[in-house]
């Protein structure tokens, strides 16, 4: 074969590969229905339509693809049916028009995320909180609304109907979905500028499937991304035809006016002793309140009657939140043994318990993760703080762990470093300090988190007193009481 037929085979080659690559960034990311343009222009008549037909009506909002009537508390949306096929996983009930990820969403809708939330505002819905695990908040929390579809001919059908979980074999649960709306954040084009996070940036979910802080409504329940992608897929018996025109309708899940979310508070004091040696010992040393809006719930102020308070939360009606306060006088003991109580009870079918307010501990700090005592396989190496006290004055050491390649070696080696903390502005100034350190080094920033290895009589008070310069930037704090820190090995420390 001569040198120029080779060169040109050659070049051939390399158009197709070029165009293949094309065609996958192409598709399916932005993939349309078939039907989409005339969707569009029905939106868009729609919308002039409509704006005529309502003019000068305060209760209701007209935007493109969407009206809101908030004397009827309803917004109606219009979507259209994706191409995603039969069986097909789905991470997202809806998203926008402009969004990529329609090749894992069930449908598609013609009003902008920014839109829908204002509507659902406009209503008499403020959105809630997503969840967000760096300051604590590990379940979404927000109104709850119903969502169901119609076409121009046949009933509405629950929109959880069109999906299937794998594991069940059956359509998702009724549950409805929550407003927690989505994040406001800075624009990639002017940083001083925030924009609504849905409307800007990818996947621009309208309804999402699993935990998201950029969705304006999701699951009402604690779903991760990867297990819904694995076990969520369109249904095969409500088919729907691909591209197909319906009205997404929205609908508070409480008829009467009230509001779904609940927030409770359990108010913990110390009334007896904390250097109980039992957990039961610790218990009964305790005065609980379950109070909602101010209201007193139980009858008695011992867990017991806490617990068959909580057992008589009407859950149909109501979401409900709960808030844990300890009272200063609170031994670590003792919130450690309720620690183990609250944790059985933190769940979709409890309470849902709340992040800590400033200054306050929370609870998880007292169920620790004992897998982070194995220095040698944990993946990553937190700060370790140990704890004492002498005449009411908490001093300490933090312990500075770190893995050291060696030249020539095969496997790395832990390097330790203490340091004397005699205050909590000791505690705030060596964190300062290593921060910067790594900062300068170019190194990856240490994760702010703490172990922390306390006796159990101090009082919730007195460590809170001491982490207070941290608790803003080391939320995920890990109490191990009346146990000492893994020893370092000898000649391993340095000064």
């Amino acid at each position: 074969m001569g040198q120029p037929l080779r060169l040109l085979r050659f070049a051939s080659l390399l158009v197709m590969v070029a165009l293949s690559a094309q065609g996958q960034d192409d598709a399916p990311y932005k993939t349309k229905p078939r039907g989409h343009e005339r969707n569009q222009q029905f939106v868009a008549s729609s919308y002039e339509h409509n704006l005529q037909k309502h003019a000068g009506r305060t209760n209701i909002l007209v935007l493109p693809g969407l009206v809101a009537d908030q004397r009827a508390r309803r917004v109606e949306v219009i979507v259209e049916r994706s191409a995603v096929a039969d069986n097909a996983p789905c991470e997202f009930m809806v998203v926008g028009e402009a969004s990529d990820h329609a090749y894992e969403a069930l449908l598609i809708a013609f009003a902008k995320p920014s839109d829908i939330h204002r509507a659902l505002r406009f209503i008499g819905t403020e959105p809630g909180e997503p969840v967000e695990p760096a300051a604590l908040r590990f379940w979404a929390k927000g109104e709850s609304f119903i969502l169901s579809v119609s076409g121009t001919n046949g009933p509405a059908r629950r929109i959880e109907s069109l999906l299937v979980d794998r594991r069940t074999g059956r359509s998702l649960p009724e549950d409805g979905f929550m407003f927690t709306g989505s994040r406001m954040v800075p624009s990639l084009e002017d940083r001083s500028r925030r924009v609504y996070a849905a409307d800007e940036f990818q996947p621009k979910a309208i309804v999402s499937l699993f935990n998201s802080p950029h969705s304006v409504l999701e699951v009402p329940r604690s779903a991760a991304k990867d297990v819904v992608y694995q076990n969520t897929t369109v249904s095969p018996d409500h088919p729907l035809e691909e591209g197909a025109r319906l009205t997404l309708v929205i609908e508070p899940a409480n008829k009467d006016g009230s509001k779904r979310v609940k927030d409770l508070v359990l108010q913990v004091e110390a009334k007896g002793e904390g250097d109980s040696a039992s957990d039961v010992e610790r218990l009964a040393g305790l005065s609980l309140q379950l109070k909602d809006s101010g209201t007193v719930l139980n009858r008695q102020e011992n867990l017991v009657s806490v617990v068959e308070s909580l057992a008589r939360l009407d859950r149909k009606k109501h979401d409900h939140f709960l808030e844990v306060r300890f009272a200063d006088g609170v031994a670590l003991g003792q919130a450690q043994a309720l620690a183990e109580i609250l944790s059985t009870i933190d769940r979709e079918q409890g309470v849902r318990i709340e992040p800590p307010a400033p200054r306050q501990l929370y609870y998880r700090a007292f169920t620790p993760n004992r897998e982070l005592l194995d220095r040698a396989e944990r993946l990553y190496h937190p700060w370790e703080l140990s704890l004492m006290e002498k005449d009411g004055r908490i001093s300490g050491t933090l312990l500075l762990v770190d893995s050291v390649w060696k030249e020539g070696s095969s496997r790395s080696e832990l390097a330790f470093k203490e340091l004397p903390v005699a205050s909590a502005s000791d505690l705030r100034r060596e964190l300062d300090a290593e921060k910067e350190r790594t900062r300068q080094s170019g190194k990856r920033a240490r994760p702010p988190v703490l172990l922390v290895f306390a006796p159990s009589r101090l009082g919730i008070g007195q460590l809170s007193a001491f982490l207070e310069p941290v608790l803003p930037t080391h939320r995920a704090i890990h109490m191990f009481l009346d146990e000492p820190a893994p020893p370092v090995p000898a000649g391993k420390s340095a000064p």
